[in-house]
């Protein structure tokens, strides 16, 4: 099991929250960690860059959400628009043969198979009745 399984998944706000927090605990200990050995400015230059591409990355996640949103809200008008266009479309057809036509009652087809509820391609077959040997 790595790292990456067993480390907590904090939020964009606490994770940033934390890295804040330990630059300034690094700037405070600088001497101290000069004298263990460790160079502060080398370590604050990696979390600052971290901490950078972080924010960066959930700003442009956030932009892609709303864009997203946006996309699906104008998809959603235009299917509908579509649907309603068709349907026009399909009632004229229909007057123009006769309403009480076979042609009419063949067109008039298209809409009610639409209207019916498809199985999923990836449903299972119904179970069968039939009694088992």
């Amino acid at each position: 099991m790595g790292a990456r399984e067993t480390m907590p998944r904090y939020g964009h706000a606490q994770t940033l929250g934390f890295s804040e927090d330990v630059q300034g605990a690094l700037v405070k200990e600088r001497t101290s960690l000069k004298e263990a050995g460790v160079d502060p400015d080398v370590v604050l230059a990696r979390i600052e860059t971290l901490h950078a591409k972080a924010a960066s990355l959930n700003a442009h996640q956030e932009s892609l959400k709303r864009e997203l949103k946006a996309t699906t809200e104008e998809y959603v008008a235009t299917l509908r628009k579509l649907y309603i266009t068709c349907s026009g479309a399909l009632d004229m057809a229909m007057a123009s043969v006769e309403k009480s036509s076979p042609a009419a009652k063949n067109l008039q087809r298209l809409r009610s198979r639409i209207r019916r509820d498809r199985p999923s391609p990836a449903a299972p077959p119904p179970p069968s009745t039939s009694p088992r040997p």
